[in-house]
């Protein structure tokens, strides 16, 4: 997908499980499959509403990021990130600290290691 940056982020915040329940506005499962996400852009907390209906493959798996244990908070805030940002396509490429900023609304930067 392209989105590895992102994703690396999410998985970084893991180890945190308090600031992913954070990211949530919503934190029950609900009938309606509704849910509030919170990201900041530009340090400004900008909430995001998904549902919970998710792009599968023509052959029914997810056609995008999963856990493998089932839990789709990885899947919602993938969604939401695609919508923050007008579509799955506009996420391709990108840095970890560009995700961080707007995950957790305080600046950061990025360093080479070359």
């Amino acid at each position: 997908m392209g989105n590895c940056y992102f994703l690396a982020t999410l998985s970084s915040l893991a180890e945190f499980p308090e600031r992913v329940k954070q990211m949530f506005v919503t934190q029950e499962i609900n009938a309606a499959g509704i849910y509030l996400m919170r990201f900041y852009v530009n340090g400004v907390e900008t909430l995001v509403v998904v549902d919970d209906y998710l792009p599968v493959t023509e052959y029914g798996t997810p056609a995008f990021a999963t856990c493998r244990d089932g839990e789709l908070w990885v899947s919602l805030l993938e969604k939401a990130w695609a919508k923050l940002h007008g579509t799955y396509a506009r996420t391709e490429g990108g840095l970890p600290s560009f995700a961080a900023n707007h995950i957790m609304g305080v600046p950061s930067e990025s360093y080479s290691h070359s």
